[in-house]
């Protein structure tokens, strides 16, 4: 008896855990600290204009989802579209952190 009851405690805690994961709060979060992270990346590789325009591109695209995140057509979106967004953003937060962590030293004198 007590097993079920256990399952279904469970499964009422991974919906509630993906509802906040996938929520227009959780979104604009992302939002912000990918479009942090594009600005300091920016500043960081000063000097390459291709990354400093992959930047821009990012600065638009997260103006783009915050403004999206924004309407009521956000919260119609398919929980599967949802998900697809959350692992899109995550994967643009690494590849950022990446960048970050490859930039090159601003000076050649040891510290």
């Amino acid at each position: 008896m007590l097993g079920w009851l256990g399952k279904i405690l469970r499964l009422l805690q991974s919906r509630f855990q993906d509802h906040r994961r996938l929520s227009s709060g959780n979104f604009r979060k992302m939002v912000r600290d990918i479009r942090q992270m594009a600005d300091v990346s920016g500043r960081l590789w000063i000097q390459d204009t291709d990354f400093q325009q992959r930047v821009r591109r990012i600065h638009t695209e997260m103006d783009q989802l915050d403004e999206l995140l924004t309407k009521r057509s956000f919260q119609t979106l398919s929980r599967d579209k949802k998900q697809e967004l959350h692992h899109s953003l995550q994967v643009s937060r690494e590849e950022l952190l990446k960048s970050i962590h490859s930039a090159p030293c601003p000076t050649d004198r040891i510290q």
